[in-house]
């Protein structure tokens, strides 16, 4: 595509939208602009030179507002809750309905929409495919289901759109998994159920953009649904190996499969373990396929990579 092509982000003051930010400047791409609430912090796409437009996904109005036509629209924005169904909905279905209308009445060429295996991670098959049936497992992935089947109508439309659908997404920054992981670690409050014997596919935030932008930048990606992770596939144990080693910590001790089976049945807390059991594989060949997209990011690298903010202990000064 041309690098003077009209780009809108929304989500970009988020995780995997800054990142997509910063990929996009350095592929040489200079017309961005980030929709973002008067709360964001924009600093940082303050420094990429963003131009930036007050609004929410949720709000028509500050949509209808915004001035100016944009060639691609790059639909990041979304909500991770499994607390509130109601703000899910407001956030992951509404507020997708409302940038696919948005992008039909600015004639956007494309959208490029970030999904989430959640929507159908409830199947067993491994590794898990993008043509099986839709099923979540909780009402995040619920939401994010509604959400895709929804875009889906517009595409249908006549919308032309590429869905991606990241796994579970780790790096430099990101707020959930690794700082939760992090703490945990070191107050050796963690152990890993079945000897670690499950398998994990991860996707670095880096190869998520990575592969946003390739899909902007060839026609062959559009009416397609993609699954993203890594190359690389680590069982529970090599995982928890690689983090321990990169943040100078223990390696968490590995529970034998008879304390495992014990633990599942524990209310709550079995649900937790239960989620460490299962493995978490997806196909990324129709990537490869359909466009030629292989992740150009090695996952150790980019787990050690990740790992590098989380290694300050809370008060410690760099």
């Amino acid at each position: 595509m041309n690098k003077d092509t009209r780009i809108f982000i929304t989500g970009a003051t988020g995780f995997i939208g800054r990142y997509l930010a910063q990929e996009l400047v350095s592929c040489g791409y200079t017309d961005l602009t980030a929709l973002a609430r008067k709360s964001a912090d924009i600093s940082f796409l303050k420094r990429l030179s963003v131009k930036i437009i007050n609004g929410d996904i949720t709000d028509t109005a500050s949509l209808k507002a915004a001035s100016g036509q944009w060639d691609v629209v790059f639909h990041c924005a979304g909500l991770v809750d499994n607390n509130d169904s109601r703000r899910l909905r407001e956030v992951n279905v509404t507020g997708t309905e409302n940038i696919c209308r948005f992008a039909v009445e600015r004639r956007a060429t494309k959208l490029i929409y970030v999904s989430s295996v959640s929507v159908n991670s409830g199947n067993e098959e491994v590794p898990l495919t993008e043509n099986l049936p839709y099923k979540a497992t909780n009402t995040y992935g619920e939401s994010k289901l509604e959400a895709e089947k929804s875009a889906i109508k517009f595409r249908e439309a006549g919308l032309p759109m590429a869905i991606v659908r990241p796994c579970m997404v780790y790096g430099a920054g990101e707020p959930h998994l690794m700082p939760l992981l992090a703490k945990l670690i070191r107050l050796r409050l963690f152990a890993i159920p079945y000897c670690g014997s499950a398998r994990w596919h991860l996707v670095s935030v880096r190869n998520v953009a990575s592969c946003l932008v390739r899909c902007m930048e060839d026609d062959r990606a559009l009416g397609q649904i993609f699954n993203i992770a890594d190359k690389e596939v680590f069982t529970v144990y090599g995982f928890f190996e690689i983090v321990s080693k990169a943040l100078g910590a223990p390696l968490p001790m590995r529970l034998p499969r008879f304390l495992t089976r014990i633990l599942t049945l524990i209310p709550i807390f079995g649900r937790r373990v239960k989620f460490l059991c299962k493995d978490r594989v997806y196909s990324i060949k129709r990537l490869e396929e359909a466009i030629g997209f292989i992740p150009p990011y090695e996952a150790v690298s980019e787990l050690n990579r990740a790992c590098v903010p989380l290694t300050r202990r809370p008060g410690k000064t760099a």
